[in-house]
C-alpha cells in the first residue's frame, strides 16, 4: 500500500506553469500625404497673404520675389501652421525661401503626425 501512495502522490503533484513567450509588435501607420494638395494649399495661402495672383505663386517662386518682407513671411508661416495644424520651428522656417520648400517641409511634418 505504501508504494501505491507514493506513485499516486507523484501523479497529483502540480507541474510548473509553462513559460509563455510574448511577442509584441509596434505598428505605426502614417497617413499618406497628398503632396500636390499640400502645394496647392500653400500656394493659395501665400497668394492670399500677399494679395498676389495665384498664377504668380509658382513652386519655384521665392517669397522675396513675390514681394514678401520679413513680416509677410512670419504671417505666411503662421497661416500655414494654422491650416496644417503644425508648428514650424524658427530654424526650419528660416531655411524656407521658395514655395516648394515650404510645401515640402509641411508635407514632411504632416506625414510624421
Amino acid at each position: 500500500m505504501l508504494s501505491l501512495q507514493k506513485s499516486a502522490a507523484r501523479a497529483v503533484r502540480p507541474q510548473a506553469p509553462a513559460t509563455r513567450m510574448v511577442v509584441s509588435r509596434r505598428v505605426t501607420c502614417r497617413a499618406a500625404v497628398d503632396k500636390a494638395q499640400v502645394l496647392a494649399d500653400v500656394r493659395a495661402i501665400i497668394s492670399e497673404q500677399l494679395g498676389t495672383e495665384l498664377d504668380k505663386v509658382a513652386p519655384a517662386a521665392k517669397f522675396v520675389d513675390l514681394g514678401a518682407d520679413s513680416l509677410d513671411t512670419v504671417e505666411i508661416m503662421m497661416a500655414l501652421e494654422e491650416k496644417f495644424d503644425i508648428t514650424l520651428d524658427e530654424e526650419g522656417a528660416e531655411k524656407i525661401s521658395t514655395v516648394q520648400e515650404a510645401a515640402d517641409l509641411i508635407a514632411a511634418q504632416v506625414s510624421t503626425k
